[in-house]
């Protein structure tokens, strides 16, 4: 039978109740789908998207993922990997388009039924025929005329975004952090993962890392000493502010001064 030997086929499966946490560098293609269901997804260090089907997100050589559920629960995923260099040819003339990982599909009725197409051929045989080749390619065509979306963060996640805004502007305002997870509608233990999730920090940490940005804005422009620099950005005591200055900067607050008074 023809086939295209440029093209290999690694793996496919169709998992109706998913909940695993995937946590790698890709050295090949995949289109990810989830037919319905929330998962998380990190690329490299930006910040978390919440998926939630029906989505695809593909994954491939370059960045680092991780996606997946670490909370016991299952979402409905698809997928289909490859390599070769018909498959670089799709990444580089756009048919794979991984400058836009994230697509949600706006008909997911037509858009399963050819990924399982797809799949069940695939176990039947991974040969790269011309056939299968087609059928992947009019999956990833399938993805090419998707309208265009920005994926939507849920309410918590853009009201941790929103908190994290108000800490940048006022980083001496003392936080009660139970109240500020109920103002954010949820509970403390998921505002603390959320938070964490986003900004790759606990939020007690990002507060103390804005008050240490403000002091050493503080010491750059001078006039006020040492000491009130310290109360003024609520920390207990000299020592305390020191101890931490030095720690995060490498130098005493002193020393920091010096070098970059007027900087």
């Amino acid at each position: 039978m023809a086939s295209s030997v440029n093209i290999e086929f690694i793996g496919f499966n169709h998992v109706p109740q998913c909940n695993a946490w995937v946590d790698k560098f890709f050295t090949y293609y995949v289109v990810q789908y989830a037919e319905r269901g929330e998962l998380d997804l990190f690329i490299d260090k930006k910040p978390v998207i919440k998926l939630n089907g029906p989505v695809v997100w593909l994954t491939f050589p370059g960045p680092y993922f991780r996606f997946g559920r670490r909370d016991g629960g299952t979402w409905h995923h698809r997928f289909v990997s490859f390599n070769g260099k018909v498959p670089d040819s799709y990444a580089k003339n756009g048919l794979f388009p991984s400058s836009t990982p994230v697509i949600e599909i706006s008909e997911p009725l037509k858009f399963t039924e050819s990924f399982d197409s797809l799949l069940s051929r695939l176990a039947i045989s991974t040969e790269p025929s011309f056939r299968t080749v087609h059928m992947l390619e009019e999956i990833l065509v399938q993805l090419g005329e998707q309208p265009v979306g920005v994926v939507e963060e849920p309410e918590p996640v853009k009201n941790i975004r929103r908190i994290a805004k108000d800490i940048e502007s006022d980083p001496f305002k003392d936080r009660d952090w139970r109240k500020t997870a109920k103002d954010a509608g949820v509970s403390y233990p998921h505002f603390r993962r959320l938070f964490h999730e986003t900004y790759k920090t606990p939020p007690t940490r990002f507060l103390l890392l804005k008050r240490l940005e403000k002091s050493a804005s503080m010491l750059r422009t001078g006039g006020n000493k040492i000491e009130e620099i310290a109360e003024t950005c609520k920390f207990y005591d000299l020592y305390h502010f020191s101890k931490l200055f030095k720690k995060y900067y490498g130098t005493a607050p002193g020393e920091y001064r010096r070098n970059h008074m007027g900087r």
